[in-house]
Parts: C-alpha cells; sequence; structure tokens
C-alpha cells in the first residue's frame, strides 16, 4: 500500500505540472465568455445536430451581434429548424471555434453544412469588438502599408499552390487554372478583410471558393495565417491585438 501511495503522489503531480504547461501554451482552454446551445434537427429518420454559440445577457451587443438571425443570414432559429423537418435540407449542421478571445476582442469561425441539390459547406470568419458588438476591422491593427503586403503575400501564395497543383494534375484543363489564376489576380482588399480571424499565432484569412461545386476537388487551399511576427513592423496605432 506504502509503494501505491507513492504511486499515486507521483502520478498527480506529473498529471499537474503537464496540466500547468499545456495551459499557458493554449490559453483558449481557459474558460470563453460563449456557450454553446445544442438543437437536435429530425426529417423521418435523420437527424442532425448544431452547435450554436451562446452570448450570456452581459454582453448585450456581442449577443445582438450573434444572434440566430445574423448568424442565419435573415432566418430565425424556428425557420431553420422548420425547414429541416419539412426536408432534411437546408442548414443541416451548425459548429464553431473561438479562435481568438481577450478582453475587448473576439474571433470566431461558423461551420455551416448544407444540403439542397447536393451537400455543402462554408465558413464565417468573425471578429468583434465585445463591448460594442461591431465587426473589429483589421485596419484598426494593421497599417495601409501593412494590408497591402498582406494582399500581395496572399496573392503570391496562392499562385504558387495554383502551379504546384498544375503541375500534380496535368490531365485537368489549362482553362481551370487560368481561372483560378484570373480569380487571384482580381482579389481587393475587402475580399480578404471583410472575413478574417485573429488566431494565437498570427492573422487568418480567406477567400470564397473559385471553382464550381463539381470541380471541388482541384480547389486550391485557399487559407493563409499570417504569423504575427510577420506583421509587427505594420502594427497601426493603438492596436489591442498586435504587440
Amino acid at each position: 500500500m506504502k509503494y501505491l501511495k507513492w504511486a499515486l503522489i507521483i502520478l498527480v503531480s506529473i498529471c499537474s505540472n503537464a496540466y500547468c504547461g499545456y495551459s499557458q501554451i493554449n490559453p483558449l482552454q481557459q474558460k470563453s465568455i460563449i456557450s454553446t446551445k445544442i438543437v437536435a434537427l429530425r426529417f423521418d429518420s435523420q437527424t442532425d445536430t448544431l452547435w450554436i454559440p451562446d452570448v450570456p445577457d452581459k454582453y448585450p451587443a456581442l449577443k445582438r451581434a450573434l444572434s440566430y438571425k445574423n448568424i442565419f443570414d435573415g432566418d430565425d432559429l424556428a425557420d431553420v429548424i422548420k425547414n429541416y423537418q419539412s426536408c432534411g435540407c437546408g442548414i443541416t449542421r451548425l459548429d464553431y471555434e473561438i479562435t481568438f478571445e481577450s478582453e475587448g476582442i473576439l474571433s470566431i469561425i461558423l461551420y455551416f453544412e448544407t444540403m439542397s441539390a447536393y451537400p455543402d459547406d462554408y465558413q464565417k470568419y468573425l471578429t468583434y469588438n465585445i463591448s460594442t458588438g461591431k465587426v473589429y476591422p483589421i485596419a484598426n491593427e494593421i497599417n495601409p502599408k501593412g494590408l497591402k503586403w498582406m494582399v500581395d503575400y496572399y496573392k503570391t501564395t496562392l499562385r504558387k499552390r495554383i502551379i504546384y497543383d498544375k503541375a500534380t494534375n496535368e490531365d485537368e484543363s489549362n482553362d481551370i487554372y487560368n481561372e483560378l489564376k484570373t480569380a487571384i489576380d482580381s482579389v481587393k482588399s475587402d475580399d480578404l478583410f471583410e472575413n478574417y480571424i485573429f488566431k494565437q499565432e498570427g492573422v487568418f484569412i480567406s477567400m470564397d471558393k473559385i471553382l464550381p461545386h463539381v470541380l471541388n476537388a482541384i480547389e486550391p487551399d485557399r487559407d493563409l495565417l499570417i504569423p504575427y511576427n510577420k506583421l509587427k513592423n505594420f502594427k497601426a496605432p493603438g492596436a489591442m491585438v498586435l504587440k
């Protein structure tokens, strides 16, 4: 029994130290102001689930920003449920991820799955001022020179990805890759910064899908995470996130 007691003490000590180290490098594991409302969807024998971000009344402006109608593009939760009950279609799944949360700023990704003529998915990347509930502009963190650099860096990265994809998919039509290049060349700052998020490692930017659904298999990776250390020289006055 004496040896068992000491073994348990050592095990607890190891687990405790491991937890402390983990929490230091994963601050998002700390309790968020956002909780989860779970809604089950049913149509005949088909079931799906909505995992909805739920903002407490303590943050009324943010609660309005993440209201059901804003999350579901004008529909209320009851509308989404009723539509699913009628056909098993529409929004079939919602999940979310809090990627950054500080005293004043919150970044969240909403992951949607839908069903109409075919199954599809999309994401919303949102960053809010918690106290006002307004979208937090990236220009509050990064100066105009930095924003231009980010757009150029994004385009350069995507062009390289398209060239690589073309080299590994030689049977695909050149017209498809020309369409991709044209879409990337025409990207504007509004396209990238309308939906962006902060992460612990840096700023994440993306853009909408370029190709039709039938060509999803050769859609390039449109996501890009830019580390904060590449952006620190572009910090805007009064930045709350970029240090």
